[in-house]
């Protein structure tokens, strides 16, 4: 994953192209150090081409802890692949990606 620095001094992490079962474990790692930092957290999907069930779940447990802490994820960037993923397991209504810039 790569880390971008915004100018509102947030962390950005960078999905990677194939969001897969392969790179749900260091996805993992990412996501808890960006918990670590910011009460958001900011996800820039723009070139994620493949996601899949694993990587969906994950994405689903970030959601669920951060509305528990009253925070959310902001979503940077288009992903019609992701997005894609996400209504196929009918969860357009939790992982809301309209709001991508």
């Amino acid at each position: 994953m790569n880390w971008l620095n915004m100018e509102s001094a947030k962390n950005m992490l960078k999905l990677p192209a194939e969001l897969v079962i392969t790179q749900v474990e260091n996805l993992h790692q990412d996501l808890l150090q960006e918990l670590h930092r910011n009460d958001d957290v900011c996800l820039d999907i723009s070139e994620v081409a493949r996601a899949d069930t694993a990587s969906i779940q994950l994405l689903c447990a970030l959601q669920k802890h951060l509305l528990c802490l009253q925070h959310k994820i902001i979503w940077v960037g288009q992903s019609k692949p992701l997005r894609n993923a996400i209504n196929r397991l009918g969860l357009s209504e939790y992982l809301i990606l309209e709001n991508a810039e």
